[in-house]
């Protein structure tokens, strides 16, 4: 095994005396799960934990009653930023994690504060990244605003079943189309009536026969989930729930026009009016960044962490639009085997278990450490840089 430098030793034994802190706030967090924008109680959590440890916090982050910037240290010099989760799913509760590893992304930096050499370490707490809240995608409008342009690096670390560094995750976008027609008596008056389902109901022919002319990475899925009540009442509204996703954002964007001109051409074909919108902020897919991520790779190495280097998943995550915005990083780290799958309730039982723990304090030590790498080595800021202008997406 490589050896540890004593500067890197200081930084484990940081995260080592904080440990403790650590587990107790992600049980906290995963006893009370929250979904996105309402994680008032998890997000106070980490961001009291930050304040606590010497970081300055600015709450309610854009107008996000849930969202938080802490930094530690100058504002010259090089810049680092860890990214927080801690929204929940919905049943599940805390089945991918977030509790773990919103932890780890704060024991990082406060580990990483205590030696700073120079510059600053930043924490973003990052709500609604489960794409099952209105508007969810906290990190999209923090990316819009800029926040991270100016980042030398944005860490993120999320939990699996086994280490992976690089995960092809695809570009997402959900969409609502409503039609509206006109109600009338089924029986007694049909003439008089516009069949608000059956506009629904012929687009979601339309959009499947879409499938065949589209690409490999283009996944479609969706639901009629509103629609009449009554059999004898003709429906006068119905809405189709739909999820695109593809591997590159342009791909994205013209499937999106595709199945929206499909929905759109059905409902005026029976006489429907018709509209659409994002239910939640599109994802856009992972721009790995490689100099960063061989850096995080060569701290595994130090930590003895085997991983696995890449894996295809048709997976989306708002962290997807921060690495269009700076050099980024999303690498996966293990908590507790490859028999685990997200989103199930074995997982959620992984995430307050021994080996979750393990995870969330791997995945603190890796991140801390390369960050440090970040702020002292020029050479690797120079490289991340120059590939994070590189025009295509990995």
């Amino acid at each position: 095994m490589p050896e540890l430098s004593p500067e890197k030793r200081l930084l484990l034994d940081e995260i080592e005396n904080i440990s403790t802190q650590m587990k107790d706030i992600a049980s906290a967090i995963f006893d009370e799960p929250e979904l996105g924008y309402q994680e008032f109680k998890s997000s106070a959590r980490l961001a009291d934990f930050l304040e606590a440890n010497g970081f300055r916090v600015e709450r309610n982050l854009l107008d996000m009653p849930t969202a938080f910037h802490a930094v530690a240290g100058s504002e010259a010099g090089p810049k680092v930023a860890f990214l927080a989760e801690f929204d929940a799913l919905p049943g599940l509760g805390h089945a991918c994690g977030h509790n773990l590893f919103g932890m780890a992304a704060c024991g990082a930096a406060v580990a990483l504060a205590r030696h700073l050499p120079a510059g600053s370490v930043h924490v973003f707490g990052t709500p609604a990244e489960e794409g099952n809240v209105k508007n969810a995608g906290g990190k999209v409008p923090m990316s819009d605003a800029g926040l991270f342009d100016d980042m030398d690096a944005v860490i993120a670390a999320h939990a699996e079943g086994r280490t992976i560094l690089k995960q092809q995750l695809i570009s997402r976008a959900n969409l609502e189309m409503d039609f509206h027609g006109k109600a009338a008596h089924a029986a007694g008056a049909p003439e008089k009536g516009i069949n608000a389902m059956d506009a629904a109901a012929l687009a979601v022919m339309g959009i499947n026969s879409l499938r065949q002319h589209m690409t490999h990475d283009v996944r479609i899925h969706g639901l009629l989930t509103d629609t009449g009540t009554s059999i004898n009442t003709i429906p006068e509204f119905a809405r189709l729930r739909y999820g695109v996703r593809a591997r590159r954002p342009e791909t994205l964007d013209s499937t999106i026009e595709r199945v929206v001109n499909c929905a759109r051409c059905c409902a005026e074909a029976l006489g429907c009016t018709f509209s659409w919108r994002h239910s939640a902020h599109p994802y856009y897919t992972m721009r790995h960044n490689m100099p960063l991520l061989h850096a995080f790779a060569a701290n595994l190495d130090l930590l003895g962490e085997s991983y696995i280097e890449e894996v295809q998943s048709s997976y989306s995550t708002d962290m997807g639009n921060v690495s269009f915005k700076a050099p980024s990083i999303h690498p996966y780290i293990s908590i507790g085997g490859a028999h685990l799958v997200g989103h199930t309730p074995a997982f959620a039982e992984a995430c307050r278990s021994e080996g979750g723990n393990k995870g969330m304090f791997t995945a603190a030590k890796a991140m801390a450490m390369t960050g440090y790498d970040v702020i002292t080595d020029p050479e690797l800021r120079k490289t991340s840089r120059d590939a994070f202008n590189t025009p295509d997406v990995d």
